[in-house]
């Protein structure tokens, strides 16, 4: 069997995953934290902190920082791949964003924050060549 899809398309697939897996950690964290998956669906106690550990709640903010990315580069994406706009530039825009992701997340557990913020930048501008691709075709 053929696989048609895009390199573009690839590389969304693949960070939709990464992203999805990144509830793991904290979620492991979580429920042996108030005592095991039966738990997880019932009520927290008043006062109940679910992060009492730092890096458990920076695996959960790069996770949601993970959701913010997402919505800015899967829409780039689709836009290049419908109006048919795909270079090997736009492959490598998205190669580089999904790679940035992988990069930044362990960046932000471990709280090396010079370093994350500046791949952060990588994937957003990775994110933003794409979307300017689809406007100035020519030009970038």
């Amino acid at each position: 069997m053929e696989n048609n899809i895009s390199p573009e398309m690839y590389w969304l697939a693949w960070t939709v995953i990464l992203t999805a897996a990144m509830v793991i950690p904290y979620a492991v964290y979580r429920t042996r934290k108030i005592g095991g998956v039966l738990q997880v669906f019932m009520r927290p106690l008043p006062g109940d902190s679910p992060f009492d550990d730092d890096w458990a709640h920076r695996a959960y903010r790069a996770h949601m920082n993970a959701f913010e990315g997402i919505a800015l580069f899967a829409p780039a994406v689709l836009a290049v791949q419908v109006t048919g706009t795909n270079t090997e530039m736009t492959a490598l825009a998205a190669a580089v964003y999904f790679w940035a992701r992988v990069a930044y997340a362990p960046m932000y557990y471990f709280s090396v924050p010079v370093l994350r913020t500046a791949i952060w930048f990588v994937g957003l501008l990775a994110s933003l060549y794409l979307a300017f691709h689809v406007i100035f075709p020519a030009s970038v």
